[in-house]
Order: structure tokens, then C-alpha cells, then sequence
């Protein structure tokens, strides 16, 4: 709504103070299109500023640099117009970032050598303190010359400013109830802490701010307690003229005795130069005491650096351990993710192929086996991801009803294996679409329900929807073993079981609740558990409603007969499969002449023969695997991309990746290489179909 929209600079720095770059960013992002549209530019740099901080504490400096040039450019430009020694200070700091990342960068690229980059970084610093030092004597001459203007105050960044800040920003939005009683808040707080500069300059904005909101009686007020305060002031300073006034009396008294006495000349010369000789003896002693504190200052300033320095290396090598863990994460999810797909997509085969009856039980028990696999594979990977705060939850479109119809078709073949009823139930006041992540909703409920299946031995299990206090309340009721109360404070924790019966199916990782605990969190939800050994247990997740716009379409997954319609609006296309691995060419081929009619396919077995064949063959589309020998997938799509690119071709050719690795940091070179699409491996049959569906016009199939 446009409420929320206008909050997105307020809400985006609610998370800036927590360290939360996930939800603190796109807020920020928001916030920069809208101030952008409405031609605020100062609220735009603001804004730009905020997104350049967060991605720097991501360290993400080539990024933060981008966002800070497109601030710096945007306030040089109001600087033509409304000069201040601020402004140019906050400018002069923005360059001076700049080029700390950019040493940063270069040190961290090897481009530039640690000793010289801590040189550099420490002058910058030096520079920047003398700037800060030029700012003070800038703005007490000012505040000298016109203290009828109240200033903002120096404040504690984590107390008043956020507060004034908030407040300012609501009111130059127009929403003055809203700034007032941040700056109401923020006057409290000085009040509190007795900061007389901090008070002064609050008083003076709440009295513009009730003016114009129409609330002259408190207008009024908080002139009057500015007149004092600024009174106070006044006095302050007349206090000191009159010390300074005394002084100078004094003086001029004593010199003119002394002119008088002239009797007593010899004695006053005497007295001045034993005064003279004290003060050399004084002099000498500063002179050595500020000898001493210069060699003090001069090792503390060596000690610190040699400690910058030891921090630097420090955060080198765990830098480089997370690149060794990321890279052993990406190998170990390609070496084993490459033979599960043969095994998975041979078992789909066989299964939908002619064959005995009595090797049903046979196919089940390898189809189970390989999705248990996937699914161990996939806890460790998403472990790793939270862990290292590279878990992304999307904001899109989703139906709950969807998600819960998917998770009892796949899981209730499992509870009918073991005689269960599995039954859903949801509320008539819930809402039919809500913003979330149907993804991650899936994983969660698929974990629960999953553990209800595997822990009853006889009864029901029973998965709720309702909406509590504007909360999607998710409810798995099970009448199976329970769990023991000494385990319940524990049982989220990861690697944990709750074993009561040795006879209980305890296959998996350990780590499924752990998981869905934190996922949920992400969420910004909550996940607890009811139990009583022997009578069962009820989980219970409750997630905030987003409400969705009324033209909002939810992502649904796709049923067989959607999986259908998309296959026969692909018949006769004609595909390239670029793919090394031969048991993978004979999956892909046979999943596509099963599912799509008349379809052309052929095979290339790595990058260099897929761009020869795209150079004479006419396709309408890609299917190209990532890692390949002498040319891999990002090469090839590259090359295939400058082709069309040097030919002028009209049509450009949807190329989806396939690939066994699927970090975050895979699927961004897949982007990256111009790739349009990408589909896992081991992959389901609603992957592979409604991907090339997506991204072949059905006008373009036949």
C-alpha cells in the first residue's frame, strides 16, 4: 500500500540497527525508486548512503561503492545550490570511503601489497580527522555568529539521532503526526540525559512542526521553553564577558599601582626575573612531558597499527576458509547431485516403462532411498547457507491452500504405507493469497508432517490452517510416541532425536527441525511444540500475513494436468542438450520424448560441439550443463551469446542451465553467463517441462 511504501526508508533503517541486511536492503531499494519518482533528491542520497552501509557490512565493497558514486553525484549537485560546511564534509567523507574500499579491493585481489594498503587506508584516516577538526571550527564560528538558529545537536548514534533522523524524514513526507511523536520521543530522551544543546534544537523543530500542524497551543510552549533555553545560553556567555571583564580590571589596577611605586622598581624587576627563571623551569618540563606523551602517542599509534594489521590477516584467512568451505560445498553437492540424477531419472524410467509387477516393491524402495539422499543433501547445503547468512526468503505471491494440497499429495502415499490417516483442514477466514515463500513454507510443513508420518505407529495426523491474531497458524497434530519433556527445551536443536522406542525409524540427518526452526525465524515467525510421551505431539508455526494485492496470482504448483497442457503446447520443438555425462544425455532424452510429442532432440557432448552445433542447427532451445570438459556451460553460452549478438539474429535462444550445485553463488554465475534459466539435477519432471514451458512461447513450439 502506499502507507507501507512511504514507511520503507523508516522500516529500512529498523533493520540497518539490527544488522539486518535481508530485510534492511530491499526496504532502502524501495525507498530510493520512490523518493527518486517524487524528484527528492536528498532523500534519494540518503537513501543510496544506507544501501552503500549495508552491503559494506556484507563486504560487499565493489557493490557499496556503486551506491556511493550514485549518492556523491547526486549531492554535488545540491551543493551548486545550498552550500554548507556539512554537506561538504559528508562529500568529502563519501571520496574518502571510496578509496578505502577500493584499497580494500585491490589488497584482497592481490593487486596491491598489505604493507602499502595499510599506509594508504591509515592516511585516509588522518585525512578525515583533519577534515572532522575543520568541520567543529566551521560550525562553532557559525553557531558564534547566529545562535539564534538552533543546530543539530552532536549526538549518540544509536539514542537521538535514529529518533530525529525518523522524525524529520515523516515530516518532509508530509505525515507530521508521525514525525512528532518520534521528535516528542527523542525530546524525552535529551530531557533525561540532560543534553541542554541536543533539547534546544528538538524544541525548536517541534515548534515549526505543531505550527504547521495546526497545534498552535503547543506551538506556543515550545517556543517559550526555546526562548529560555536559549536564554540560558545568553546568560551563559554574559557570565563569562563579566569574569573576562573582572580579569582585565584587575590588570589594568595592578599596572597602574606599579606605575605609581616607582620606589619599588628595582624590587619588581628582581620579582620578574625569578618569575622568568620558574617559567623557564616550567617550560622545560612541558616541553619533556610532551616529549614523553609524543613517544607514548607515537607506540600506541605503532601498537595499533601492528594490531590493524594482525585484524586484517585475521580476516583474510577466514575470508579464504569461507571460500575453501563454499568451494567443498559446491564440489561435494556436483559430485554427489551428478550420479543421484542417473539413479533418480533411471528409476522414473523404469517405473513408467513396461515392466514386472513384482519389481514394484524394488523401484519404490530405490525411488525412496535416492530422495532420502537428496533431501540429507540438501539439509547440509541449507545448514551451511543459514549459517553463513546466504539464505534468501522471497516475498512473492503465494496460495498457503497450494502449498498444503502439494505437501499431503506427496506425503500421503507414505502414511497410507503405514495404515495412517492424513488429513488438512483450513479455515474459512484465511486469506486465499499473502505475500511469502512457497519454497521455504513447503520445506517447513513437508519436515513436520514428515516427522508426524515417521513417529505414529496407528491413528491420525492432522495438518490445520487458521489465522490468529492476523497470523497464518499452522498446526500438525499427531497421535504417535510423543516426545520425552526433558527433550522438548531441545528438540530444535540441530542433530537432535528424540528417541523413545528402538524401533523407531530414526533415518535422516538430524537436522529437519533445526532447519524448519530457522527458516521460520527468517520468517520472522515462531515454531513451538506441545507433547506428552505416549499421547502424541502438536507443532505449531505461525507466520505474520503479508496481504497480497487483489490482482495478486498465486505460484501454484503444477498439477499432472497442468504438467499436461504444457507438454502437449511444446510438441515438435526442437532441443539441444549440451551434456558430457552419458547416463544424463539418456535421462534428459527420454524424459523428453516421453512427456512432449514429436520433440527433436540432440546431444552435444560438451561446450565447443554445442556451439558448433548452434552455429547450422536451428533450435529452439538450450539445455546446457554447467560443468563440461574442454568448454564448460558458462564458455559456451558466452560464445553462443557473441554469436548472435555479431550476426544481429532477431531470436535470441533460451538457454537453461543444468546444473548439480545449487549455492547461491552457482546459480549467479549461471545469470551471469547470460543464461536464462536454470533447472537441478536431480530434477522433477514439473521442473524440467514447466521450465522450458516458461521460457518457449507456445506460438513458437509447433
Amino acid at each position: 500500500s502506499d502507507v507501507y511504501k512511504r514507511q520503507s526508508y523508516n522500516i529500512g533503517l529498523g533493520y540497518m540497527f539490527k544488522g539486518d541486511f535481508a530485510n534492511g536492503f530491499p526496504e532502502f531499494s524501495r525507498a530510493n525508486d520512490i523518493f527518486k519518482e517524487n524528484g527528492n533528491e536528498k532523500l534519494q542520497a540518503h537513501s543510496l548512503e544506507k544501501m552503500a552501509f549495508l552491503c559494506s557490512q556484507q563486504n560487499d565493497l565493489v557493490t557499496s561503492n556503486t551506491y556511493l558514486r550514485q549518492s556523491l553525484s547526486i549531492r554535488e549537485e545540491l551543493i551548486k545550490t545550498n552550500e554548507n560546511p556539512r554537506d561538504l564534509f559528508v562529500i568529502a567523507g563519501m571520496k574518502q570511503t571510496i578509496k578505502v574500499h577500493e584499497t580494500e579491493i585491490n589488497m584482497a585481489n592481490d593487486n596491491l601489497d598489505e604493507k602499502t594498503g595499510l599506509e594508504q587506508i591509515q592516511a585516509v584516516k588522518e585525512e578525515m580527522l583533519s577534515l572532522s577538526a575543520q568541520l567543529d571550527s566551521a560550525e562553532t564560528k557559525e553557531a558564534e555568529e547566529h545562535p539564534e538558529q538552533p543546530r543539530k545537536p552532536k549526538l549518540h548514534y544509536q539514542s537521538l539521532v535514529p529518533l530525529i533522523d525518523q522524525g524529520e524524514v515523516l515530516i518532509e513526507q508530509e505525515d507530521t503526526q508521525g514525525g512528532i511523536k518520534r521528535l516528542e520521543d527523542a525530546l524525552s530522551m535529551a530531557l533525561k540525559k540532560e543534553e541542554l544543546n541536543s533539547t534546544a534544537y528538538i524544541t525548536g523543530t517541534l515548534y515549526e512542526a505543531y505550527k504547521s500542524d495546526g497545534q498552535y497551543q503547543k506551538s506556543l510552549g515550545m517556543l517559550e521553553d526555546l526562548l529560555v533555553l536559549k536564554d540560558s545560553a545568553v546568560n551563559m556567555k554574559n557570565a563569562t564577558a563579566v569574569v573576562r571583564n573582572r580579569v582585565k580590571s584587575e590588570y589594568e589596577k595592578q599596572k597602574n599601582l606599579d606605575d605609581i611605586e616607582n620606589a619599588k622598581q628595582l624590587a619588581i624587576e628582581t620579582q620578574k626575573k625569578k618569575n622568568q627563571q620558574l617559567l623557564s623551569i616550567i617550560v622545560g618540563a612541558g616541553l619533556l612531558l610532551i616529549s614523553i606523551l609524543a613517544f607514548v602517542i607515537f607506540n600506541r599509534l605503532k601498537l595499533s597499527r601492528k594490531q590493524e594489521a594482525i585484524i586484517a590477516e585475521q580476516k583474510k584467512r577466514a575470508e579464504q576458509s569461507e571460500k575453501y568451505k563454499e568451494q567443498f560445498l559446491a564440489n561435494m553437492s556436483h559430485e554427489i547431485r551428478t550420479p543421484m540424477h542417473a539413479i533418480s531419472g533411471m528409476v522414473n524410467i523404469l517405473a513408467r516403462n513396461k515392466h514386472p509387477e513384482t519389481q514394484d516393491v524394488y523401484l519404490k524402495a530405490m525411488r525412496s532411498s535416492s530422495d532420502n539422499l537428496v533431501v540429507i543433501l540438501n539439509d547440509v547445503l541449507d545448514l551451511s547457507k543459514i549459517e553463513a547468512g546466504k539464505l534468501d526468503i522471497e516475498r512473492i505471491p503465494i496460495s498457503p491452500a497450494a502449498v498444503i494440497e502439494n505437501v499431503i499429495q506427496v506425503l500421503k502415499y507414505k502414511a497410507e504405507e503405514k495404515g495412517l490417516v492424513l488429513r488438512h483442514h483450513i479455515n474459512d477466514d484465511v486469506p486465499a493469497i499473502v505475500m511469502g515463500d512457497s519454497t521455504r513454507l513447503n520445506q517447513i510443513l513437508t519436515n513436520l508432517v514428515g516427522n508426524a508420518i515417521k513417529f505414529t505407529e496407528k491413528g491420525t495426523i492432522d495438518l490445520t490452517l487458521s489465522d490468529e491474531n492476523n497470523h497464518l497458524r499452522f498446526t500438525i497434530k499427531d497421535t504417535g510416541i510423543g516426545i520425552q519433556k526433558e527433550k522438548l527445551q531441545s528438540i530444535f536443536n540441530a542433530f537432535e532425536q528424540a528417541q523413545i522406542h528402538k524401533s523407531t525409524d530414526l533415518s535422516g540427518t538430524g537436522l529437519g527441525l533445526s532447519i524448519s526452526k530457522q527458516l521460520v525465524e527468517l520468517q520472522e515467525g515462531k515454531i513451538w511444540v506441545e507433547s506428552e510421551e505416549g499421547k502424541g505431539s502438536t507443532f505449531y508455526v505461525e507466520l505474520s500475513i503479508i496481504e497480497a494485492q487483489n490482482d495478486a496470482i498465486g505460484t501454484d504448483l503444477i498439477s499432472k494436468d497442468q504438467l499436461h497442457k504444457m507438454a502437449t503446447s511444446l510438441k515438435g520443438i526442437s532441443i539441444l542438450i549440451a551434456e558430457d555425462n552419458e547416463f544424463n544425455q539418456m535421462i534428459a532424452k527420454d524424459d523428453l520424448d516421453f512427456y512432449i510429442e514429436g520433440v527433436n532432440v540432440e546431444v552435444a557432448a560438451n561446450g565447443a560441439l554445442a556451439v558448433e552445433k548452434f552455429k547450422t542447427g536451428n533450435y529452439d532451445l538450450i539445455l546446457m550443463d554447467v560443468q563440461m570438459p574442454e568448454m564448460n556451460g558458462f564458455e559456451a553460452t558466452l560464445k553462443i551469446r557473441d554469436i548472435e549478438a555479431n550476426e544481429d539474429r532477431e531470436k535470441r535462444i533460451p538457454i537453461i542451465a543444468m546444473t548439480a550445485s545449487l549455492l547461491k553463488s552457482e546459480i549467479e554465475n549461471c545469470y551471469t553467463a547470460k543464461m536464462d534459466n536454470y533447472i537441478p539435477k536431480p530434477y522433477k519432471a514439473e521442473e524440467l517441462i514447466g521450465t522450458i514451458h516458461e521460457m518457449v512461447s507456445p506460438s513458437k513450439a509447433n
